[in-house]
């Protein structure tokens, strides 16, 4: 039984014509077979139950194609927390802060200064889950509370990197963020 086929006619720009052509030969096969594929994914991705969306892959990549990060499980992951907020040195968080400092720059490389922006492409990393609490106020669930002092320090020192003054408040489990209004 021979399957049946829609033709379709789709409009490419340069740059996505030259992308369509390096896989066609990179995998060998039909400029049809290639659409199909990418419409099935697509279509994974965007019904998902987990709703891990085009965007959210293209922050995962970021995160791991390089080396840069680990996927590390949460209960390793409170256990650290766990020991490093009753054994860590002072030179510790000193570090903490130069590497959220450091972060603040690298986001502001790649164009991220907004807050919200910035705390979306963070809570892919399982960090904490983000809620708006209104304009320029959010709370950031934490994954576990151990990791509470470390996040606080981190985004204190990302955020004044950018010089993207924020108020960081604690509570258990949470941190809530307000973005500070800059007076005229």
């Amino acid at each position: 039984m021979s399957k049946k086929y829609t033709r379709v006619s789709v409009a490419l720009d340069k740059k996505t014509e030259e992308m369509l052509n390096i896989l066609v030969r990179k995998k060998n096969t039909t400029v049809s077979e290639i659409i199909r594929r990418a419409i099935n994914t697509y279509f994974e991705l965007e019904n998902a139950t987990t709703r891990i969306t085009p965007d959210v892959t293209k922050i995962y990549t970021d995160f791991l194609s390089d080396g840069e990060h680990c996927i590390v499980d949460i209960e390793h992951w409170t256990a650290m927390w766990e020991e490093l907020n009753r054994n860590s040195s002072e030179e510790f968080w000193e570090i903490m802060e130069r590497i959220g400092y450091e972060h603040g720059i690298q986001y502001l490389n790649k164009g991220m200064t907004d807050v919200y922006d910035i705390l979306r492409y963070m809570e892919v990393g399982n960090w904490f889950r983000l809620k708006i609490d209104g304009e320029g106020c959010y709370t950031l669930v934490l994954s576990t509370h151990t990791s509470q002092k470390f996040l606080k320090v981190f985004l204190e020192n990302l955020f004044k990197a950018q010089n993207n003054p924020v108020e960081i408040y604690e509570g258990y489990g949470k941190l809530r963020i307000v973005k500070v209004r800059k007076k005229d």
